[in-house]
């Protein structure tokens, strides 16, 4: 069962909870709520397995830009060498093949760069989204706990002053003895 649902069963639990009279409160049933909660609790690594996998997910995207590299300048080291090879004129294939392995080495680099800045990004966001999933569930239960915590108070208190009322009624209905002395 996922969080969102479950805060939406808590959330109906306390819609179609009963009003306390004389007041604004519900009543809801503290065990119901407290295994909701539990739920919410055990469903929580769901977020923590998906910030994992993003985080993986920034190892292989850096892998694969270390590999592209790697590739391109073996590919400029191939074609710098069979350059030389074929030109008669060394100096000119020499310098050719320079300015390949340069190239290659900036749009290596670049794209290791640019890798690593989207590595971040993606990790960045992930964790913010983690952290305000967290956050927000842990504010949200709290909020629950507490107003459940303050409605099942005001009811004892409501049952306490009710029930001083009716003493007090018996008090005052209860014929008195007449004293003989």
């Amino acid at each position: 069962m996922s969080i969102e649902t479950i805060l939406n069963d808590i959330d109906q639990i306390i819609e179609e909870a009963k009003s306390v009279p004389f007041s604004s409160k519900r009543m809801v049933d503290a065990e119901e709520i407290s295994q909701m909660i539990e739920e919410i609790r055990l469903n929580m690594p769901v977020e923590i397995t998906q910030a994992k996998k993003i985080a993986q997910e920034r190892r292989d995207i850096l892998n694969e830009a270390e590999a592209n590299a790697e590739e391109i300048i073996a590919k400029a080291r191939e074609r710098a060498n069979l350059m030389i090879e074929e030109h008669q004129i060394t100096k000119e294939a020499r310098e050719n093949a320079m300015n390949i392995m340069q190239q290659a080495n900036n749009e290596a680099s670049a794209t290791l760069n640019k890798a690593k800045a989207e590595a971040r990004e993606v990790t960045e966001k992930a964790e913010t989204w983690s952290n305000d999933i967290r956050a927000n569930a842990s504010n949200y239960v709290e909020n629950i706990i507490r107003d459940t915590d303050e409605t099942l108070t005001n009811s004892v208190n409501d049952i306490r002053r009710l029930r001083q009322s009716v003493r007090d009624a018996l008090h005052a209905n209860m014929p008195t003895k007449p004293n003989f002395d």
